[in-house]
């Protein structure tokens, strides 16, 4: 479910205050490690759903050209990491790489109206690449 404006509105400024306050935890190798004992604080607090949910909403209303995204093969769902709905997917036939790994052909319906093409990486993971599809502006 897409959020309202203003939800994201809230969201994107409580994310911007948790980043900045995170930012104290960034090692030299460029991973954020924060200590399980660490504490935002207030209002600098973001769960992993309302992340997805700004996630969902950009995705809806700042359309990309390209985007990864992963399948759930079963039910034909395209879908965030914490499983929030992108679209349907459909497959192509199966084939596989020059290293062994087994790659399926994607092209989603997604809920911002669009089409995507891509490869659903099936042997590495449950993920895949999409780009927007050329008959609507992608490349």
């Amino acid at each position: 479910m897409v959020i309202s404006k203003e939800i994201y509105d809230e969201l994107k400024a409580r994310l911007a205050r948790h980043d900045a306050w995170a930012a104290q935890y960034v090692q030299k190798t460029g991973w954020t490690v924060i200590p399980a004992d660490a504490v935002p604080p207030a209002g600098a607090d973001i769960s992993n759903d309302e992340r997805s949910s700004i996630e969902v909403y950009e995705f809806c209303n700042d359309i990309p050209k390209a985007y990864f995204l992963y399948i759930s093969q079963e039910n034909h769902d395209a879908h965030t990491w914490t499983g929030e709905h992108l679209g349907r997917a459909s497959f192509g036939r199966e084939f596989r790489d020059n290293f062994g790994g087994r790659r399926v052909p994607v092209t989603v319906k997604a809920i911002n109206g669009r089409t995507y093409h891509g490869t659903f990486f099936k042997s590495a993971g449950d993920y895949a690449r999409v780009r927007l599809a050329k008959a609507e502006g992608g490349a």
